[in-house]
C-alpha cells in the first residue's frame, strides 16, 4: 500500500476521538492533555507513536533482529576484504582462518584494525583509572577484611597484656588509624589550575585472538605488504598500556578484549597516525589499513596564532588534529606557513573549532581558503559544449578596450608524427632561436648562451642539429604526406610558424593565421 494512503488512514482514525480512545486503551498508553487539546492530528500521531514504538527502541530491536552477529558478519565479509588487501597471496593461512572463523583463543594470532585516533582529555583518563583502582572483586574484599580482623585482634591482645583498661578507647583509636585500602593515603594537594592536555586513544576492532594489557604487538605502516614484511620502514612493536570499552563519551577500563570487540587502546601515540593494523606477528600478517582508500583533501588554508607566543601550542594542536582526524593533513610550506588541508568548508570549520577549543586552546586566525584547480582527460562526447558554437571547440574571441582590434585564438591538437619530430629536433629549434636573436639584436655568442640558460632552452636535449632548410623540408613532408586529417587546416602551416613552446623549444607551435601576416616568421 502506498505510504501516503497509510498516513491518511492513520490521521483519519486519530481525528476521531472514539477511535483514538480505543487505540490508546488497547495499546495501554496515554497521550498528554495539552496534545489532545491542540487537536492537531499530526502532533497526536507523533505522541502516539513515540510512546507505542519509540525510535530508540525500534532501532535497537531492528539491529538485534536483522543485523548479523559478529561471527556471522566476519565469515561473510572478511574473505573479500582479505582478497583485496595488499599482498593477499602472501598472507598466512592460519591468520586467514582465525579471522574468518572468529577464533578468540589466547594462542590465536591477534589482528586488529585501528580506524582512527581519538583525543581524550587527561582528566577523563585519570578519573577512569581511579575508578578502576577502586573497583575490587569479592575475593579481594574478603582478603582485605581478613587481614584487618587479624590486625585488630593482635592490637587487642597487646592492649590487654599492657594492662590497658579502656578497650573502647583503644578500639576507637584502631579504627581511626585503620583503612580498608592498604595503599598510600596521602593528603590531597592544593588544587592548582593547570592545563588539561589530550591523549590519543586508538579506536579499534579486534578480528581474531585476545589482546591484553601489557602485550607487545606490531604496528604495520600504511604501505606494509606481507610480500616483503621487513621492507623499510620495518614495523615496530609497541606495548599495550591501556584497554577501554568505549561507552559513548565514557571509558571503562578493561584487562583484555576478545575478538569481535570494538575498543579503545592506549600506547599507540606516535606510532599510528590516522589508521593502522595491529598484528601479533610480522611474517604472513595482513594490512587492513590498505583496503580502503579515501579521497585526498582539497581545501587548503593557512593558519597562524593571534598571539605569536602561542605558536608552539598551535603546532602541537595541529599535530594532534592530524592524528585524530583521518581526513585532515598538516603541512609546513617552505615559506614557513602552517597549512591545514581539509575535505571541504564544513570540515574546515569543524577542524578549526576543535583546534581552538580542544587541541591548541588558543586563538587562531585563518587565511583565505584555496581550492586547487585540477584537470583531467575525457572523451570528446563527454566534454561540455563550446560557449560559442559558431567558433567551434577550442576557440575564443576577444575585442580590445579601444574596439580597434579583434583577437581570435584557436587551440588544435598537433598530429602525433609532427610532435614526435619536433621533440627530437630540440637542438635545431634552439639554434634557430639563437640565430634569430643574433640577427635582430646583434648579440654575442656569450650573451646568447647566457640568455638561453636563463629561459631554460639550454637545458633541453640537443639531438641531431639540422639546417634551417632541412628542418623546414622535414616539417613540410610530414604535414603534406603523413598527416591525413584536416589537411586544409595544416596547409602551408610551416611558412606561418612564429614560435615554439613551451620555453621556446617544445613541440607546440604558434601559427599566424592572419591574412596580412602580422607576426614575424621563423
Amino acid at each position: 500500500m502506498d505510504q501516503t494512503i497509510v498516513s491518511t488512514l492513520i490521521l483519519t482514525f486519530i481525528s476521531d476521538p472514539v477511535l483514538l480512545e480505543k487505540i490508546t486503551k488497547s495499546l495501554n498508553i496515554s497521550i498528554p492533555v495539552y496534545v489532545l487539546r491542540g487537536r492537531d492530528p499530526r502532533n497526536i500521531m507523533n505522541a502516539l507513536f513515540s510512546q507505542w514504538l519509540p525510535l530508540s527502541t525500534a532501532l535497537l530491536v531492528s539491529v538485534i533482529e536483522y543485523l548479523p552477529s559478529p561471527p556471522a558478519a566476519q565469515a561473510a565479509r572478511l574473505p573479500e576484504m582479505i582478497k583485496t588487501s595488499p599482498g593477499a597471496d602472501f598472507i598466512a593461512d592460519d591468520i586467514k582462518t582465525a579471522m574468518v572463523n572468529f577464533k578468540t583463543g589466547p594462542e590465536e594470532p591477534v589482528v586488529a584494525y585501528v580506524s582512527k585516533m581519538v583525543a581524550i582529555p587527561e582528566s577523563e583518563l585519570l578519573s577512569t583509572k581511579k575508578r578502576s583502582e577502586g573497583t575490587m572483586t569479592a575475593d579481594e574484599a574478603m582478603e582485605i577484611a581478613r587481614r584487618k580482623r587479624e590486625e585488630i585482634a593482635k592490637m587487642q591482645a597487646e592492649a590487654r597484656s599492657n594492662g590497658q583498661a579502656d578497650d573502647l578507647e583503644r578500639m576507637t583509636s584502631i579504627f581511626e588509624t585503620t583503612s580498608l585500602i592498604t595503599e598510600t593515603t596521602e593528603e590531597p594537594e592544593e588544587q592548582v589550575e593547570k592545563e588539561d592536555p589530550d591523549h590519543l586513544i586508538g579506536f579499534a576492532r579486534l578480528y581474531s585472538g585476545t589482546l591484553s594489557v601489557g602485550d607487545e604487538i606490531y604496528v604495520l605502516p600504511p604501505k606494509f605488504s606481507p610480500a616483503n614484511p621487513h621492507a623499510s620502514p620495518e614495523p615496530k612493536k609497541v606495548t599495550v598500556t591501556d584497554l577501554y570499552l568505549m561507552m559513548g563519551r565514557a571509558l571503562e577500563p578493561l584487562r583484555s578484549v576478545p575478538a569481535g570487540v570494538v575498543f579503545g587502546i592506549g600506547g599507540l601515540a606516535g606510532h599510528v597516525l590516522k589508521t593502522g593494523t595491529l598484528c601479533s606477528r610480522l611474517d604472513g600478517s595482513i594490512n587492513l589499513a590498505g583496503v580502503s582508500l579515501s579521497m585526498p583533501p582539497i581545501v587548503r588554508v593557512a593558519l597562524e596564532p593571534v598571539n605569536p607566543a602561542d605558536l608552539s601550542k598551535m603546532v602541537t594542536g595541529l599535530r594532534l588534529l592530524e592524528q585524530s582526524d583521518p581526513c585532515a593533513q598538516y603541512e609546513v610550506l617552505p615559506s614557513g606557513e602552517h597549512v591545514i588541508l581539509t575535505a571541504g568548508e564544513l570540515h574546515l570549520e569543524r577542524c578549526v573549532t576543535d583546534l581552538k577549543e580542544r587541541f591548541a586552546r588558543c586563538e587562531i586566525q585563518t587565511g583565505e581558503a584555496i581550492v586547487p584547480y585540477r584537470e583531467t582527460i575525457v572523451h570528446g562526447p563527454e566534454m561540455a559544449a563550446p560557449k560559442n558554437p559558431d567558433l567551434g571547440r577550442g576557440a575564443v574571441l576577444t575585442v580590445s578596450a579601444s574596439k580597434q582590434m579583434t583577437l581570435r585564438l584557436r587551440v588544435v591538437p598537433m598530429p602525433a608524427v609532427v610532435t614526435e619530430f619536433l621533440a627530437k629536433q630540440v637542438g635545431t629549434i634552439k639554434q634557430l632561436q639563437l640565430e634569430k636573436r643574433s640577427e635582430a639584436e646583434a648579440k654575442t655568442e656569450t650573451e646568447n648562451a647566457a640568455e638561453a640558460a636563463l629561459d631554460g632552452t639550454a637545458e633541453a636535449p640537443e639531438g641531431n642539429i639540422l639546417s634551417k632548410q632541412e628542418f623546414r623540408d622535414g616539417l613540410d613532408k610530414l604535414f603534406n604526406d603523413e598527416v591525413k586529417e584536416d589537411q586544409e587546416l595544416w596547409k602551408n602551416v610551416v611558412n606561418r610558424i612564429t614560435a615554439f613552446g613551451p620555453r621556446r623549444v617544445g613541440p607546440n607551435i604558434l601559427v599566424d593565421a592572419t591574412a596580412v601576416n602580422t607576426c614575424e616568421k621563423l
